[in-house]
């Protein structure tokens, strides 16, 4: 499916490859504009909202991801700059990485776009009556909507790199990258106990 099909999303950020590097550039972009052509303030990528985004290649959607961690947008994406390295990542935010830079380095176009729902006021129960809270939707709930829209759309298919989703499996060399990472990442914590 192609990004110009999307009615409510809108981009924020274009990959930029680094010679010499594995960690990817997001170039933000500097005039966020919603779906129906609204302003935005750049504090929407920060805010804690339920949030589906959109991984484009050339145009056509290779991935759908929902997220409600804290920090927002920005925070979500950070993984997909470096796939996590330094750390311990899921196979699939190393995955999503790895797809990301063997695909710029085919001096594919990637961008990022944004669906957002906002937070709204909600009473909730306490234990001696309801308070008033500000509350948000499960962004899998957002994630499984624009889902449900994409396979109706694509008679069945998902996009490409939700490979989860498809019950498929990530290519062996990200595989033996992640377990290398992983290994790595126990070496690292044996030797900081010593």
């Amino acid at each position: 499916m192609k990004i110009t099909e999307v009615k409510t999303a809108f981009k924020i950020v274009d990959v930029e490859f680094v010679e010499g590097q594995t960690k990817l550039k997001f170039n933000y972009v500097s005039k966020l504009i919603d779906e129906n052509g609204k302003e935005l303030p750049k504090k929407i990528l920060t805010a804690d909202v339920s949030r589906v985004y959109l991984i484009v290649v050339d145009g056509v959607i290779k991935k759908i991801g929902a997220s409600g961690s804290k920090g927002g947008m920005k925070n979500t994406l950070q993984i997909y700059q470096d796939g996590g390295v330094k750390g311990r990542p899921s196979i699939r935010s190393y995955g999503v990485w790895y797809f990301l830079y063997h695909t710029i380095l085919q001096g594919k176009k990637i961008e990022f776009y944004m669906i957002y729902q906002d937070n709204f006021d909600a009473y909730v129960k306490g234990l001696f009556g309801k308070k008033k809270k500000i509350a948000s939707l499960n962004p899998k709930l957002i994630e499984e909507c624009c889902l449900e829209d994409y396979l109706e759309r694509e008679k069945g298919k998902y996009p490409e790199w939700n490979l989860q989703e498809q019950g498929a499996d990530w290519p062996n060399e990200a595989k033996i990258a992640h377990a290398d990472i992983m290994k790595e990442s126990a070496n690292r914590k044996r030797k900081q106990k010593s």
